[in-house]
């Protein structure tokens, strides 16, 4: 009797145990089942689609090679190429959609991305009309990357409608600021200095602005209404023409450009009144 009460017992915890192995692998079960409905896994994983970028013109035409994305993931493409090529389109499925620079895509199917480029012709000169009057500037061929940098920030027509917002008598008018407030686009690339052996911000050259640092140009301009070429611009007497990029002259409308650098300023060398850049032009060379 006492071995049989004993083996009962035995039988009792053992139960025990097997059930309690069951109601917590079911609660794991009720949790995973769970975890599928909320997220939808009940209706197979996320698919999965390729994006192929291709680039055509630039100099060449070049693919990227296909990328795997989830469903429903927005990815944005940034097209660039050398000065004298600018984005023309992006083409999605050979449909246009734009030449907006970075284009952002939603990948819900496998896509064909092309970003067609188009070379700038060979125009050297460059006429900015003006609320003074018109000027009119011929680039320097010496200085390739500068004024095809110039030449693609006016085809983009980055300068339309901008002001002149830094204007010193006897020195410079200085435009070509998106934000018009001098501090500069950050959308819009630096560019390495073009210095050279022959670099003079004399009358009537046209320069780019910087922030004073090495290769940190980027769309604003200046035309020198004196001879700026010797001014000693810091401590280290280092001079003008070693840090700012003499890219063009002025052909004509100088009498414009002087009749700007005399207009009343503020204290921090802004016109009292704007004098406004409306829209500079590319010229047939």
């Amino acid at each position: 009797m006492p071995y049989k009460l004993k083996t009962s017992a035995r039988k009792g915890r053992r139960n025990k145990r097997i059930a309690i192995v069951v109601g917590v692998a079911l609660l794991v079960l009720f949790i995973v089942l769970g975890a599928f409905y909320a997220t939808g896994q009940f209706n197979g994983p996320v698919p999965q689609y390729s994006l192929l970028v291709n680039v055509e013109g630039s100099g060449s035409t070049n693919s990227t090679g296909p990328q795997t994305y989830k469903s429903g993931t927005v990815v944005g493409v940034q097209a660039s190429a050398s000065a004298d090529w600018v984005l023309n389109d992006w083409l999605l499925g050979g449909v246009s959609v734009g030449s907006t620079n970075p284009y952002a895509v939603a990948v819900t199917k496998d896509t064909n991305l092309t970003a067609e480029f188009k070379q700038l012709p060979t125009q050297d000169k460059v006429l900015l009309e003006t609320s003074m009057g018109n000027i009119t500037i011929m680039l320097r061929d010496d200085k390739p990357n500068t004024a095809g940098n110039f030449k693609n920030l006016v085809f983009e027509g980055k300068y339309d409608n901008t002001i002149f917002h830094r204007v010193i008598s006897g020195f410079m008018i200085q435009g070509g600021d998106p934000t018009g407030t001098g501090s500069g686009d950050p959308s819009i690339a630096t560019i390495p200095d073009e210095i050279g052996s022959n670099n003079s911000n004399v009358l009537g050259t046209v320069a780019m602005a910087n922030t004073g640092q090495p290769n940190s140009a980027s769309s604003q301009f200046f035309i020198n209404t004196v001879d700026n070429g010797n001014n000693v611009i810091d401590n280290a007497r280092t001079k003008f023409d070693a840090k700012y990029t003499v890219f063009g002259y002025v052909i004509d409308g100088m009498d414009v450009a002087q009749a700007i650098s005399h207009v009343s300023t503020d204290s921090n060398d802004k016109p009292v009144q704007n004098v406004t850049l409306i829209k500079a032009i590319l010229l047939p060379a």
